[in-house]
């Protein structure tokens, strides 16, 4: 019998809340929509990229996944990896301008944040063979099933890890990112032998320790991985890049947790078993419990009235679990269906799962990440943007705070003026720092015009977050509003707001 579980009472649109989207670039899903590295492609690639986040943000989505790193390639100048193929029609093929850099310059304009989303391991069906693939091609096996085979980094290898680590260290580096975030391409999805027919036996043979069985070496293997990134990323830019790794929808380890509290997925009225941890050997409640992660946005891809799995019980064991270790967790779901039937009742069913999202977060940091950015956005959006901002995304969102992070100061702004042209602009301790822009009506007190959840002032008020300091304040804002700026700094802390004196 299931548990009955007491749902407590949320804001209908919290001001703390991620809202994310998933732009694929694998096979231009969601962008681009054609290939090539003329002046002609670059230019009709960048203006289809800045009008779907141009509805992104219309739609209210604070932060764009943007797939950086489909298959063992690259959306952006890489040292280690080829220019995709799903960029310039070749691999390898150089690309007149940097997508990445193009795309967070456009969402820091528009004020979210932007994720670069890395596939941690998977190379593809195909042996590629560009000078970059030859050169790191040693650490591939392939993982063959029936006639078919995925080609993917062996995680076992130390070089492979620190490959990826290579990877992250270079795009948190170069790039003002905001977070990465992996996706569940681990091992093969599909079963692997755990005997001499497997890719990795020797390895297995030749690395495991004494009395350690093949799936635990494996998750081992994913484990070590993801704490190697996790490790590399906190000694960058004071750990402000947020890492979180979006695994398959049901992880519960069948009771290998039992011990640290973790609830049974048949307590919430779960009754599949979790397949990930003996499949592809992932193991994401050990990466919540070592604390390895900031966020878990795991692929909750069915719905509320789903017999065995339903959407509301699973977000709620996922954020159980994750607040019990003190981390975020911001389920992906999907939006798919879109592209049979894009109807309101259709609709609804994303509106329910957000919802579900935030009666299952106790810790003022609920969250959404849609799969994918087209059906939001897109070329077979139709109208779903709209419904979102006009329903459950009604008031703006800002990206809730890490704060267990140990780095995070107060940030003050001061000199806050504004000029004839509307022009407003502001000084900061923090040169880093994001800033949040409100209007509040002229009647309205300081007490009257704070949220009810005492998080600072309402959500309702906010005009615009900004990544520099000055906004240009719309002509209807200049008389009969205080405006007043507060920081919001990377760690998405906000701080104490400075007021506009007329």
């Amino acid at each position: 019998m299931a548990m009955a579980v007491a749902m407590p009472c949320v804001a209908s649109s919290p001001k703390f809340e991620m809202r994310g989207a998933w732009l694929v670039t694998a096979y231009g899903l969601d962008w681009p929509s054609c290939q090539g590295v003329t002046r002609q492609v670059a230019a009709k690639q960048q203006a289809e990229l800045d009008t779907l986040l141009s509805n992104l943000h219309r739609a209210g989505i604070n932060a764009v996944f943007f797939q950086v790193r489909p298959m063992a390639d690259a959306f952006y100048a890489s040292s280690y990896e080829p220019w995709s193929g799903y960029l310039t029609g070749t691999r390898g093929e150089k690309a007149p301008y940097d997508p990445l850099g193009h795309c967070i310059g456009y969402c820091h304009a528009l004020g979210m944040e932007c994720h670069a989303w890395i596939n941690p391991f998977r190379v593809g069906t195909r042996t590629p063979a560009t000078t970059l693939d030859r050169r790191n091609s040693h650490l591939w096996m392939a993982n063959r099933v029936g006639k078919s085979s995925m080609i993917i980094f062996n995680p076992a290898l130390d070089e492979t890890r620190r490959h990826l680590c290579d990877i992250c260290r270079e795009i948190a580096t170069n790039y003002d990112i905001d977070g990465i975030v992996f996706d569940d391409y681990f091992y093969n999805p599909e079963f692997i032998p755990e005997d001499e027919r497997a890719a990795d036996w020797k390895c297995y043979l030749e690395a495991a320790d004494a009395g350690q069985n093949m799936a635990d070496w494996r998750r081992a293997n994913i484990n070590r991985a993801i704490a190697d990134v996790s490790a590399l990323l906190a000694t960058i830019k004071d750990g402000k890049i947020r890492f979180g790794v979006s695994p398959q929808g049901i992880g519960g380890a069948n009771g290998v947790y039992a011990s640290e509290g973790v609830p049974a997925l048949t307590s919430y009225g779960i009754l599949t078993a979790d397949s990930q941890y003996d499949k592809i050997y992932s193991d994401p409640v050990n990466w919540l419990k070592e604390g390895l992660i900031d966020y878990i946005s795991p692929q909750i891809y069915w719905t509320t009235d789903n017999s065995r799995h339903p959407y509301g019980a699973l977000s709620r064991w996922w954020n159980d679990v994750a607040e019990m270790f003190g981390r975020h967790c911001f389920p992906s779901q999907t939006i798919t269906a879109l592209a049979k039937t894009n109807l309101p009742q259709v609709w609804s069913e994303t509106f329910s799962q957000v919802r579900h999202n935030r009666e299952s977060s106790f810790n003022g940091a609920p969250g959404s990440v849609l799969y994918s950015a087209r059906f939001i956005g897109g070329r077979t959006s139709q109208g779903f943007g709209k419904a979102l901002r006009d329903s459950v995304f009604a008031s703006r969102a800002l990206v809730p705070p890490m704060r267990w992070k140990s780095g995070a100061t107060p940030v003050e702004v001061d000199d806050l003026a504004i000029n004839k042209s509307g022009l407003l602009t502001w000084r900061s301790s923090d040169p880093d720092a994001r800033y949040v822009v409100y209007a509040i009506p002229a009647e309205l007190d300081d007490d009257e015009a704070r949220s009810a959840d005492s998080d600072g002032i309402d959500a309702s008020f906010i005009l615009a977050v900004t990544y520099s300091n000055s906004y240009v304040l719309p002509a209807r804002y200049r008389s009969d509003y205080r405006i007043a700026v507060t920081p919001f700094d990377r760690y998405g802390i906000e701080w104490q707001p400075a007021y506009l004196i007329p």
